[in-house]
C-alpha cells in the first residue's frame, strides 16, 4: 500500500511538470495541455542535377554524285589520243567486215565513232540489208571496242524518199511529201519507225532530218529532201520528225545549218556563196533550226557554205561566228555540233584538211565527220594532236567537246564511265 502511494505521488509530479496553465482572463484554467516536443525534420538527400545527354553526332548526307562529275573524272584520266578519238566520226570500206587497214588505224588511234554509207549496205539482200549490216557492226565492235571502252556512235543518214539506205518494209515518204501533207503525226511515226529499225540493227545516230528551207525546193540540188518553202512548215514537220526519232531513243542530228536552201550549188563539188545578212537568215533560214533546238535535237550538222556578209573568211563549218556565236550563244544550243563530210570540195577548196579540223574545234564544233578516205582521216587526227601539243587548241576546249559526246552516250547508249 505504501509503495502504491509513492507511485501515485511521482506520477502526479510528472504530469504537473508537463502541463501549462491557460489564463482565460478569469483566473488560472485548470485545463492541462500537454507539451509535445518538436519532432526533428527529416534530412532530405541533396538532389543531383541530371547529367546532360551527349550531343548526337550528325553524319552529313553526302551530295549525290552527278553524271557530269563522273564524266569529268573519267576525262581527267584519258590520254590525248583517246580524247581526239571521241571527236571524230569516220567511215570505212566493207559490207561484211571492215577493211583491215581501217581497223588497224581505228585501234591504234582509239577512234570513237563511225559512219555508214550506202556502200556499206547491201539492200538487195532478202531482208533489205539489215542483218548483214548488223553483222558488220558486230565485227567492228569486237575488233575495235572492248567492253571497257566507251561505245561508239554508229551513224547513217535515212531521210526517207531517195535517201533510205536499206530496203524498208514500209515505203518511206520524201521530206517534200511530208511537208505537203503537213501532218505531224505522219512525220513523227515515219521517223519513229526509222529509229526503231536503225536501233535494231546497231545504228544509234540518224543524220536527219534536213531542215533546209528554199523558195523553190525543186530547183535546188537537195530537191525533195527539203520539206517545204515555208519555214514554219519546215519547223513544224521537222520538229515532229525529231520527236519521232527521240521517242525511239535513236539520236537525231538535224542538217544543214545555217541552211542549204539559199543556193542551187552542190557543196560536195563547189563552195557555195550565199549573200544573205544575219537578219535575213533569222527571218527565214534559221526558223526550223531554232525550233529544233527547242525540240531537244541531239545534234546539228554544220555545212560548208560561205556567207561573206557574216563571216567572209570561213565557211560556216569552220566559223566561230556561226557555231559559237549564233548557234550556241544566240540560239542557246549546247548539244553536239558535227561537221558535214570533210571529203567535200565545198570545204577542201577553201583550206587544208588539217587547218579545217583545227578551226572547226576552236569554233565550238564537237565531231569531225569524214567518210572512207583513210589518208584524210590520218591527216585530221595528226593535225588535232599537233594543234594540242602546240597549244593552238587548248585542252579545255577538247575536254568540253568530249564531255558533250560522253553525256550523249550516257543518255542514249546507257553508258556510264567507270574509272
Amino acid at each position: 500500500m505504501k509503495r502504491l502511494l509513492i507511485a501515485v505521488i511521482v506520477l502526479c509530479a510528472l504530469v504537473s511538470s508537463c502541463t501549462i496553465r491557460i489564463d482565460d482572463g478569469t483566473g488560472v484554467s485548470d485545463a492541462l495541455i500537454p507539451i509535445i516536443p518538436d519532432t526533428p525534420k527529416p534530412t532530405l538527400a541533396p538532389t543531383l542535377a541530371p547529367k546532360p545527354s551527349p550531343t548526337p553526332t550528325i553524319t552529313p548526307t553526302p551530295e549525290p554524285v552527278t553524271i557530269e562529275a563522273i564524266v569529268d573524272s573519267y576525262i581527267d584520266n584519258m590520254s590525248i589520243e583517246e580524247k581526239i578519238g571521241q571527236l571524230v566520226m569516220f567511215g570505212f570500206v566493207g559490207t561484211d567486215e571492215p577493211d583491215a587497214n581501217f581497223l588497224e588505224f581505228y585501234k591504234d588511234n582509239c577512234i570513237g565513232n563511225v559512219i555508214l554509207y550506202g556502200a556499206n549496205i547491201v539492200r538487195d539482200d532478202p531482208d533489205g540489208g539489215f542483218s548483214r549490216c548488223e553483222g558488220l557492226i558486230d565485227a567492228l565492235k569486237s575488233d575495235v571496242y572492248p567492253d571497257d571502252f566507251p561505245p561508239p556512235m554508229v551513224s547513217i543518214d535515212v531521210e526517207g524518199g531517195s535517201v533510205f539506205r536499206f530496203t524498208w518494209e514500209k515505203k518511206l515518204k520524201h521530206a517534200y511529201t511530208l511537208g505537203e501533207l503537213n501532218d505531224t503525226e505522219i512525220a513523227h511515226d515515219q521517223f519513229e519507225y526509222i529509229g526503231n529499225g536503225l536501233l535494231d540493227t546497231g545504228i544509234n545516230v540518224n543524220l536527219a532530218p534536213c531542215l533546209d528551207v528554199a523558195p523553190y525546193p525543186l530547183d535546188t540540188f537537195l530537191y525533195k529532201r527539203i520539206i517545204s518553202s515555208n519555214p514554219d512548215i519546215v519547223a513544224r514537220i521537222g520538229s515532229a520528225c525529231i520527236d519521232g526519232m527521240l521517242d525511239s531513243r535513236c539520236m537525231t542530228f538535224a542538217k544543214h545549218f545555217p541552211g542549204h536552201g539559199a543556193t542551187t550549188e552542190d557543196s560536195h563539188e563547189i563552195t557555195p556563196i550565199v549573200d544573205k545578212t544575219r537578219e535575213e537568215l533569222y527571218e527565214y533560214d534559221f526558223i526550223p533550226f531554232m525550233a529544233a533546238v527547242k525540240s531537244g535535237v541531239s545534234g546539228i550538222m554544220v555545212t560548208h557554205i560561205l556567207y561573206p556578209q557574216i563571216d567572209p573568211d570561213n565557211v560556216a563549218s569552220t566559223s566561230d561566228v556561226f557555231i559559237n556565236g549564233i548557234l550556241r550563244e544566240e540560239m542557246g544550243y549546247d548539244g553536239i555540233v558535227i561537221s558535214d563530210d570533210f571529203r567535200m570540195d565545198g570545204l577542201m577548196n577553201t583550206v587544208s584538211v588539217g587547218e579545217a579540223a583545227k578551226r572547226f574545234i576552236n569554233a565550238g564544233g564537237d565531231i569531225i565527220l569524214c567518210g572512207a578516205r583513210l589518208g584524210l582521216q590520218k591527216q585530221i587526227v595528226t593535225s588535232l594532236k599537233e594543234a594540242i601539243e602546240n597549244e593552238d587548241i587548248s585542252i579545255e576546249r577538247i575536254d568540253e567537246s568530249v564531255r558533250r559526246v560522253f553525256l550523249a552516250k550516257h543518255r542514249f547508249l546507257d553508258w556510264t564511265p567507270v574509272d
